[in-house]
């Protein structure tokens, strides 16, 4: 059996045996230091997002554009053994969370806390009682956040797409972060495509440093090729990695990092066996003006 198949056998019967139900709402849930709250997710709305620009970084401290490191995994909804143990020795020294399949179970809040993260969670489902989407989590507050659900074609299942901004130290410029899980179980890519096209209509809104991460399920030629020309429109670079260590389904990387106006100064792979996905680790910097 594929990865593939091995994984829509896996969703059909978490459904069929009730873990997963589906909020008739599109929630968030925010944690701003010891402050917690559940609120209507935020659509990507282009002219809040202007008006936020316009009002300029809303606080302090800012993420240091000298250099800043950002970790993105998928973590399987916390199912394999020792995840807790990983999740706690990779965050110890990054600025920048973008978690998929993230349940917010007890043991996750706990990590964030004791990690001094700030973190937003898009709900894309709840798995055996808790809520599990894209979580984004920084040292920092955003000083934005909105948020998109898609459901799957064939499972019903919703997707989210997470959008968060940071303003840089020592310039004007802001930090957009996308967390993308993309669309997966599809007999085409209309669906996949479409859900790209919703990310590339605030991100070309969007004139400064941009990272997109996530895992984006890219397992076929169609698939990445529409990734690819959503790059290039956009001005994004892949980050590269000497050790191919990414996650594959036929072959092919499903995990990505792109960029734009900035420096790569590190990057890595590390594989793990609590995630069927392995860790991607990359440092920043701001590209220098010419």
């Amino acid at each position: 059996m594929s990865k593939l198949a091995f994984h829509i056998t896996i969703f059909v019967l978490l459904v069929l045996s009730a873990c997963v139900s589906i909020p008739p709402k599109h929630l968030t849930i925010s944690q701003r230091g010891g402050s917690s709250s559940l609120q209507d997710a935020r659509d990507c709305d282009i002219d809040q997002y202007k008006t936020i620009l316009r009002s300029g970084p809303a606080q302090k401290p800012e993420l240091d554009a000298g250099g800043f490191r950002i970790l993105n995994w998928n973590m399987f909804k916390g199912i394999k053994e020792g995840w807790q143990e990983d999740f706690e020795n990779f965050i110890t020294s990054y600025d920048i969370l973008t978690i998929q399949e993230a349940r917010l179970t007890d043991d996750l809040r706990e990590l964030l806390k004791k990690g001094h993260y700030n973190w937003d969670i898009s709900i894309a489902f709840k798995y055996n009682g808790k809520d599990t989407g894209v979580l984004t989590a920084s040292r920092i507050a955003p000083d934005f956040t909105c948020t998109y659900r898609i459901k799957e074609p064939l499972l019903s299942l919703p997707k989210t797409a997470m959008v968060t901004m940071y303003p840089l130290s020592n310039t004007d410029k802001t930090l957009m972060v996308v967390n993308m899980h993309s669309i997966n179980f599809t007999l085409g890519t209309e669906s996949f495509n479409t859900q790209l096209q919703k990310v590339e209509n605030i991100l070309s809104h969007h004139y400064g440093p941009v990272i997109f991460s996530g895992d984006v399920n890219t397992w076929s030629n169609k698939r990445m090729a529409i990734l690819k020309d959503f790059s290039i429109r956009l001005g994004l670079k892949a980050v590269t990695f000497n050790k191919h260590a990414r996650t594959r389904v036929f072959g092919r990387p499903i995990d990505h990092i792109y960029y734009r106006a900035l420096t790569v100064t590190d990057a890595a792979v590390i594989k793990v066996t609590s995630s069927d996905h392995n860790p991607m680790l990359v440092s920043f910097r701001l590209e220098e003006s010419e």
